[in-house]
């Protein structure tokens, strides 16, 4: 069978309609628990595809923490835009998915919406960000979402699992974090605080939730965080 290395990547990139794609050996990672999620979803899984299109910036732009009774939220136009992007991503998975399919490998397309959430935990049975910063598309900031090099925080993600095997993409070490706490201060719930020592970030995700069931498209830590960035 074949063996896939970085020019089929980055030729795959240009090909599927995404901004970002990366990939990632699921085994032998830094992130010991991505393995194990793989191995629940697709026993004999060796490498992950991370997939990423650009979230529009005069979109996040429109974003914000509040709003009166009645009123038009601006930001409520990041709901369709995200699904617009979702849709995308997700044709994205599924194209890549049939290519390595009619080569004889072992596929499991993991949408871009639509995940399964754990919710006792608020934990996905696949994390997209972890896998995301071990096939080098960026760095989990302290608002607990990837950060790329071109677009930030301004990013979807999907994913697809294989048992092909994938040269990995070189990872990103940059610290985008580094002297910065807009993400924090931004929060209008509260539920970002500044990570303790061995911590990447801390974040009440329930407290979260609650705020953003409230009605609230909310997402203004990952406003604050493209505005520091770009």
């Amino acid at each position: 069978m074949k063996k896939y290395d970085r020019r089929f990547v980055e030729e795959m990139r240009g090909k599927l309609d995404v901004e970002l794609l990366g990939a990632a050996a699921v085994n032998g990672s830094s992130s010991a628990l991505l393995g194990e999620q793989a191995q629940a979803l697709l026993p004999g899984a060796k490498s992950v595809f991370v997939f990423a299109k650009e979230m529009y910036r005069e979109v996040v732009a429109l974003l914000g923490p509040s709003k009166e009774t009645g009123e038009a939220e601006k930001g409520g136009l990041f709901g369709p835009h995200g699904d617009y992007l979702n849709s995308r991503l997700t044709k994205a998975v599924y194209d890549l998915s049939g290519i390595l399919r009619k080569e004889g490998f072992k596929t499991l397309p993991l949408p871009a919406f639509g995940t399964p959430v754990d919710q006792r935990y608020l934990r996905a049975v696949f994390s997209f960000k972890d896998a995301a910063r071990e096939a080098g598309l960026g760095s989990i900031g302290r608002h607990g979402l990837l950060i790329t090099r071109p677009f930030g925080p301004r990013v979807r993600l999907a994913c697809l699992l294989t048992d092909a095997e994938v040269e990995p993409s070189p990872r990103e070490a940059r610290d985008y974090c580094l002297n910065c706490d807009a993400c924090i201060r931004a929060c209008p719930a509260d539920v970002l605080k500044p990570p303790k020592a061995g911590e990447i970030y801390s974040m009440n995700k329930f407290a979260c939730r609650t705020y953003r069931q409230a009605g609230l498209t909310c997402s203004v830590c990952l406003k604050a965080c493209a505005e520091v960035l770009n």
